[in-house]
């Protein structure tokens, strides 16, 4: 780029060269008649006919000079004005690639790939965007029509009732919390996807995560949610350092062992690991993984289940299809890589976060 902002330069003056020759050489010529004339005639000023026949050459190359700077200046800023103004006549959201401005320079021509670059990513995003509504708005329309129909039909039975109210069953109670539960789960990982793909693309300043302490304090959070299963939530922690977003890692790793504690029977195990191993020819790395020993995954499954909203078929728990998708989006932010495979024994699921530190 350097180099052909240098050439632009040469071209731009190479011509007026012989102007700015021609003035110098009349100024020369000016200073040299007015000297001559002080010598023929001293204590006598110069006449005033003279000095402007004498500076006459030096006005001609002055004007001269003047009108190929003018034609050089208005050549060079011409594409310019010309992209600038492709640029200014658009609407926000058009982000077609700008056309080839005729005669252009090399820099002129960069400048338009370079905003052409920038308009496709804009479209790309933008499109990502659509899909996102689109599919947010697919997906919480289920529940939320389910919820409504059996709101709207517990309200007529109670308006026909005799007393104006009705007895629900505990499993009419059960159905509706259920519904409820996962209408508010869908909204807050629509939620937490929005908020990764901003929080992404803000490109905060990265600091140092200790992945012991994180994996620390999920594991308390999660106490809970496994002792009502009978789980056994066991914690295999060393300590291990990265550079990273800290609320996007604790939500990448809250949403795989949420997934392996919602999909591991009464009775099983789940745990969580950290610290630095050796998993390629690259050496030692940090790492987090979760493994359990639930009915796992086939094979064949694992390239699709980072998809947005989708779920292994002939899954019974509950969910949305939006865990994986979410530590993928951020495992992809932190430069690191999301691996699956089969658990102890082959046995359950285990998911891997390598880094690439």
């Amino acid at each position: 780029m350097q180099l052909l902002i240098r050439k632009r330069w040469v071209a731009l003056f190479l011509p007026m060269l012989l102007p700015m020759l021609g003035l110098m050489l009349s100024a020369v010529w000016l200073g040299y008649s007015v000297a001559t004339q002080i010598a023929e005639h001293p204590g006598q000023s110069p006449a005033v006919q003279d000095l402007l026949l004498t500076s006459l050459p030096a006005l001609l190359m002055l004007l001269v000079l003047a009108a190929m700077a003018h034609m050089a200046a208005r050549r060079a800023l011409t594409p310019w004005l010309t992209l600038a103004q492709a640029v200014q006549s658009r609407l926000p959201k058009d982000v077609r690639p700008i056309d080839n401005v005729p005669d252009a320079p090399a820099e002129v021509q960069a400048m338009a790939n370079a905003l052409n670059r920038l308009f496709a990513k804009a479209h790309a995003e933008n499109e990502t965007q659509q899909r996102f509504i689109a599919d947010a708005a697919h997906q919480l329309r289920t529940p939320l029509a389910a919820l409504q129909s059996q709101v709207e039909a517990w309200a007529l039975m109670a308006q026909s009732a005799s007393g104006k109210s009705i007895v629900l069953s505990a499993e009419q109670v059960d159905q509706l919390r259920k519904a409820s539960r996962r209408t508010t789960q869908l909204a807050n990982q629509l939620l937490a996807l929005s908020r990764v793909d901003s929080g992404l693309e803000q490109g905060a300043a990265a600091q140092r995560v200790d992945l012991k302490s994180l994996c620390e304090a999920l594991l308390e959070s999660f106490l809970d949610s496994a002792l009502v299963k009978g789980l056994d939530l066991g914690l295999e922690a060393e300590s291990a350092h990265v550079t990273g977003h800290e609320w996007l890692l604790r939500e990448l790793i809250s949403n795989v062992l949420d997934n392996a504690i919602k999909y591991t029977p009464q009775g099983g195990q789940v745990t969580l690991r950290c610290g630095r191993k050796i998993a390629d020819e690259r050496g030692m790395r940090a790492y987090v993984e979760v493994e359990d020993d639930g009915p796992g995954v086939a094979v064949g499954e694992y390239t699709r289940l980072t998809q947005r909203f989708y779920r292994v078929p002939g899954v019974v728990a509950e969910g949305t299809g939006l865990g994986l998708a979410i530590a993928q989006e951020i495992a992809q932010g932190h430069g690191a890589d999301l691996r699956f495979g089969q658990g102890a024994y082959d046995q359950g699921m285990k998911v891997q976060l390598i880094f690439s530190e």
